[in-house]
């Protein structure tokens, strides 16, 4: 197999028109006739990430965040242009699922944190904060759940840090209100949403890198704010998109490994 055979399959599964606009999902450093040796499935492309795939003989990188996301002008001594140089050294290739992958309804980050924070049975109602159709297929950003049975914030506070294995001491959190009832989750940050997030009137809003002056509105709206930080909200990725990779029939012979940069 090639390595332009599984990213033919990736961008069926996770169309690349379906991106944001500001994303640079896709191809960042590929030589698409390669023989595909191995994958290595990672949050971010690392120079550490690099040298275990290189270890590991795995020829294909594919992260969550693209590595390239600026426009490049030129090769120095930047740490962008040191992985790019180290991954030309060693023939490894890196591609990326980020915001195409975000949006997915069937598969994508969005969906997985929710079935992995909640049983379907406490459940009310789910929807989406926001979907739009490209060419006949649904997508959208941010789940609205809507319990059963109310919880406290500080039983929703153990659950996320438990089933995420978040560090305490990374975490931050403003609690204006200690029942919880209606939630809103939006993996990465949730700044460009504030104002569809706030028309909701959830109770709490689960996000990361939010801006400060978003905080106020949050606080003045009466919804509390749990930043998980982008690495604890987006690294379930690498299992997530492990597993996808391991149940697709023609990787069945293909070294998959994961590759966690612990932050």
């Amino acid at each position: 197999m090639i390595i332009n055979d599984i990213i033919k399959q990736i961008e069926y599964d996770f169309p690349l028109v379906s991106s944001m606009d500001f994303d640079n999902s896709g191809s960042n450093v590929v030589n698409f006739g390669d023989e595909l040796s191995g994958i290595l499935v990672t949050l971010d492309v690392t120079l550490s990430g690099i040298e275990y795939a290189k270890e590991n003989n795995l020829n294909l990188i594919i992260s969550h965040h693209p590595m390239i996301f600026n426009k490049i002008r030129n090769l120095n001594n930047d740490i962008v242009s040191k992985r790019i140089k180290l991954l030309n050294k060693y023939d490894i290739n890196a591609y990326s699922c980020h915001t195409n992958y975000d949006v997915n309804i069937k598969n994508g980050m969005g969906t997985n944190l929710v079935n992995l924070l909640f049983d379907k049975v406490d459940i009310k109602e789910h929807k989406l904060l926001e979907n739009y159709i490209i060419n006949n297929n649904n997508y959208g950003m941010g789940n609205v759940i809507a319990l059963k049975d109310s919880i406290t914030f500080d039983e929703l506070k153990d659950k996320l840090i438990n089933t995420l294995k978040l560090d305490n001491e990374k975490i931050s959190f403003y609690k204006y209100n200690d029942i919880i009832n209606k939630i809103i989750i939006i993996p990465g940050s949730g700044s460009s949403d504030i104002d569809l997030v706030i028309d909701e009137k959830p109770d709490i809003l689960i996000t990361s890198d939010i801006k400060h002056n978003h905080i106020l509105d949050l606080k003045d709206s009466n919804i509390s704010y749990f930043n998980a930080t982008h690495y604890g909200l987006e690294n379930i990725f690498i299992n997530c998109f492990y597993n996808y990779l391991k149940e697709l029939d023609s990787l069945k012979n293909i070294n998959i490994l994961k590759f966690d940069i612990k932050l």
